[in-house]
């Protein structure tokens, strides 16, 4: 691995931290439910009980020594998912013809596949470190990532892998395959995802999935060597741009239970069969996805992630909200929709990883996170909702924990050195920057 970026010092693997008990704010456990006066107590990593700041403090044995974490005031969150990420497009900005909210052909054709052609091993292992530094900053500790350098694909998975362990968040990578850049490089991502997926096997805070993109332009022999790869066992995180295409996929055993579908297609009654019978889940991108409210509400798995861009899963939420309503929405059937996103992220999350990703109750996790939000209206079970929509899309995160450890306090990176990354990053950038020049 590139060590282009010095370690800051960081607790051993072993050293286990003293259980703490985190209240003094409203508390939201994931599954629809605030309690207006929570708390959380941690101890080795998990939660041991979350509820109410009386009934949590009640069930901690006098005997036992534990620190405590007040909020004063502000939001208790479980660690945010997204399902569908670029950690390498946080270069993309500032370049001519960047658009992060145009996805179609020509947009692909002429930017995105020409960019990731110009990523090298430092650029990817700098620009995964800005992406986290974001998602870390909204709140997100766990990401399903979509990666494409098809210049540097040997063990490229594994030097994204080591930054995202290094960060203290956790992931689930897959590399893109594809037949536009010839046989050769698609015969070297088939054998990169299926590498690093038995290299992470045991992992618990990273692992691996086989990525898919442009399916309809797939031949009938690569869907097949795809599908022998991978076995039985393994899903697919899955982008495309192709109607019409999702029955094709399910009958070379790509869609599963875990497997992610993101694209820019409207879907049919057909492809709402197919999603429902296979179990995939589809993940809406606020702002690319084309797809109308009859499928909000017809039984398939929903989540929702960024595709790369700036602001986070409740900004994403904000203008997911947005943009199907109109005077004729049904507000109440529309929160219907919204609410079960995030649970629909930590759902899939969790087969991938033990411990109840995205959730906060005894036995799951403590990938915990404090939005610097104080209510100033009460917040409910009923309405928890306009709070989030409304009032927390843009408010900053000011402590994120996860598996029980800090790794971002106080609005400082405990386990990276963001001033180091970013200066690091402007160098790498003016390489990207002169190479896009040159066209």
């Amino acid at each position: 691995m590139n060590t282009l970026i010095p370690e800051p010092p960081v607790l051993p693997e072993k050293t286990e931290a003293k259980p703490i008990v985190i209240y003094g704010g409203a508390l939201y456990g994931g599954k629809g439910t605030i309690y207006e006066d929570g708390a959380v107590f941690v101890s080795k990593g998990r939660v041991v009980t979350a509820g109410t700041e009386e009934s949590v403090f009640a069930q901690i044995p006098k005997t036992v020594d534990i620190e405590v974490y007040d909020t004063l005031g502000c939001v208790i969150f479980p660690g945010l998912i997204n399902l569908h990420h670029h950690f390498s497009r946080s270069f993309a900005l500032g370049l001519p013809f960047y658009n992060p909210n145009n996805e179609n052909s020509s947009q692909l054709e002429n930017f995105w596949w020409k960019y990731d052609q110009y990523l090298d091993d430092d650029m990817i292992q700098l620009a995964t470190l800005v992406s986290i530094l974001n998602s870390i900053k909204t709140g997100v500790t766990t990401v399903f990532d979509l990666h494409s350098s098809p210049l540097a694909i040997s063990n490229i998975m594994e030097n994204i892998a080591s930054v995202v362990t290094r960060s203290g968040i956790q992931a689930v990578l897959a590399y893109e395959i594809s037949e536009r850049n010839g046989d050769d490089i698609f015969i070297r991502s088939l054998e990169e995802n299926r590498n690093f997926i038995r290299s992470s096997s045991l992992d618990s805070r990273v692992r691996g999935m086989f990525g898919i993109h442009s399916t309809g332009q797939l031949s009938d022999r690569t869907l097949t060597l795809i599908a022998e790869a991978a076995g039985d066992t393994s899903g697919f995180h899955i982008e495309t741009r192709d109607e019409n295409n999702l029955k094709r996929l399910a009958s070379f055993g790509l869609l599963n239970s875990k497997s992610l579908i993101s694209g820019v297609f409207p879907l049919d009654n057909g492809d709402l069969t197919t999603l429902r019978e296979s179990g995939a889940t589809f993940v809406q991108v606020p702002g690319i996805q084309n797809n109308d409210t009859a499928q909000l509400f017809s039984g398939i798995k929903l989540g929702i992630g960024t595709s790369g861009t700036g602001g986070g899963i409740l900004q994403a939420l904000n203008i997911e909200f947005n943009r199907y309503c109109n005077p004729e929405t049904d507000f109440s059937k529309l929160t219907e929709y919204i609410a079960p996103l995030l649970r629909g992220n930590a759902e899939f999350a969790g087969r991938y990883f033990n411990g109840k990703p995205g959730i906060i109750e005894t036995g799951s996790i403590a990938d915990i996170v404090v939005f610097d939000y104080i209510p100033a209206t009460p917040i409910t079970s009923e309405n928890y909702l306009q709070h989030l929509l409304w009032g927390m899309q843009y408010t900053p995160v000011k402590m994120v924990m996860t598996g029980g450890q800090f790794i971002y306090n106080n609005y400082t990176f405990l386990t990276l050195d963001e001033e180091i990354i970013l200066d690091e990053s402007q160098k790498a950038t003016r390489r990207l920057h002169e190479k896009f020049e040159k066209l």
